[in-house]
């Protein structure tokens, strides 16, 4: 397992341009947006708060959709995935290794982006807020991975990634994260119900609004993840059985 770790960091460290798009973009989003609020938009500390959070979230989203489906399916085109099947580690472990890789972009997104909020944009938040909003950012990013598994069933590299930046931007303009929800057109409103994007976003709003959890937007977000991984690894295994 250690072996499969350092081999993560390694891969990781030769693709570190498209690490840092995937932070550096939403960032830079963030700065450029949140500058235009003031007192016309209402309570600008909270929209930029809010905007801090949700970007936050479409860093972490980049990660999930794109970076980990490309992981997959570079190491099944390599070959890597089939030598990992014919060596006395497990697939569980390969799995779990390349899980742990994605969760510390996760992590590494959320430090970074609270960092540029508080220091560049005076966002303040008590330690608890801060706490639970990682720990509800990191807990909702599941859904993405979900969604990234679906896409390595396709086999064509070139429309996964099409596939996967299209979910990328419509799943963050659906679920709030580049404006607030109640500033989208009823039509759009009405459609980001049927998105994990939506609820994912709201969970972690609402608990900094009400400083208490949203159990509707968790239990979609769950349901949304088991729907999505269950299918793809049935798919999966009757792709391999052909």
């Amino acid at each position: 397992m250690k072996a499969l770790l350092r081999i993560e960091y390694l891969l990781t460290k030769r693709n570190a341009f498209g690490f840092i798009m995937g932070i550096g973009m939403p960032v830079l989003f963030f700065l450029l947006f949140s500058s235009m609020f003031d007192s016309s938009y209402g309570n600008a500390a909270v929209l930029t708060r809010n905007y801090l959070l949700t970007m936050t979230a479409f860093s972490m989203s980049s990660f999930g959709l794109y970076a980990f489906p490309s992981m997959l399916d570079t190491d099944k085109q390599s070959r890597w995935l089939l030598q990992i099947q014919h060596s006395p580690l497990s697939l569980s472990q390969y799995y779990l290794a390349k899980v742990l890789n994605v969760f510390v972009s996760f992590i590494l997104s959320i430090i970074i982006n609270f960092t540029v909020g508080f220091v560049f944009r005076g966002v303040t938040m008590t330690g608890g807020e801060w706490f639970v909003s990682a720990i509800l950012l990191l807990a909702t990013s599941v859904v993405y991975l979900a969604i990234g598994l679906a896409l390595t069933l396709i086999d064509n590299k070139q429309t996964m990634t099409v596939l996967g930046n299209i979910f990328y931007f419509v799943l963050a303009i659906f679920g709030g994260s580049w404006m607030p929800y109640e500033a989208l057109p009823d039509w759009m409103q009405s459609v980001a119900h049927f998105t994990p994007s939506y609820y994912a976003n709201q969970l972690v709003l609402r608990y900094i609004k009400d400083h208490h959890l949203q159990v509707t937007s968790l239990l979609m977000v769950l349901l949304y993840t088991i729907i999505i991984t269950g299918l793809a690894l049935v798919l999966k295994k009757k792709q391999e059985v052909r």
